[in-house]
């Protein structure tokens, strides 16, 4: 009975906290069911690695609460932040382009709250699921356009505009 209360409890969590974000809001109740069967929540401290540039990413996971930054590695530099990922927002995307490898390493700056998407089953429940798919790639585009739009703001800023 408290596994069946637990495991209802944690269907409650994910179809709330993924409906509470950009990237699930709007997605039919259908397609949140079907994310949620694929889907974990998990908490981690400040300063945890979630991941590390150039390592196979298999989930693509939506930041609930706190935030992440997304390093790279610079000869010569050492590691640096090319942007902050806010509540909401996605990470590890680069689990839905081969080689599924991440391109940059995900590192906590305080306490989070993640739901992790297994990629791979999503990926294969998407091929047969045009209504999941529909709802999935747009948010996928919006998410490396938001990534594109920091990334062009960042230059400006190094560079100046002309």
């Amino acid at each position: 009975m408290e596994a069946q209360r637990d495991h209802m409890t944690n269907v409650a969590t994910l179809t709330s906290g993924l409906s509470s974000t950009w990237f699930g809001s709007g997605l039919s109740e259908a397609s949140v069911e079907r994310l949620v069967g694929f889907a974990r929540v998990y908490e981690s401290p400040a300063r945890a690695r979630l991941l590390r540039e150039g390592d196979e990413t298999k989930e693509l996971s939506v930041l609930i609460a706190g935030r992440v930054a997304l390093t790279e590695h610079v000869a010569g530099r050492g590691s640096v932040t090319l942007m902050t990922v806010e509540p909401g927002d996605v990470f590890g995307w680069s689990s839905f382009i081969k080689p599924f490898k991440a391109t940059s390493t995900v590192v906590c700056l305080e306490p989070v709250k993640v739901i992790a998407i297994d990629a791979a089953s999503l990926r294969e429940e998407m091929r047969s699921n045009c209504e999941l798919a529909a709802g999935i790639y747009p948010r996928l585009l919006e998410a490396v356009a938001r990534r594109l739009g920091a990334t062009r703001q960042q230059l400006l800023d190094v560079y100046g505009s002309e």
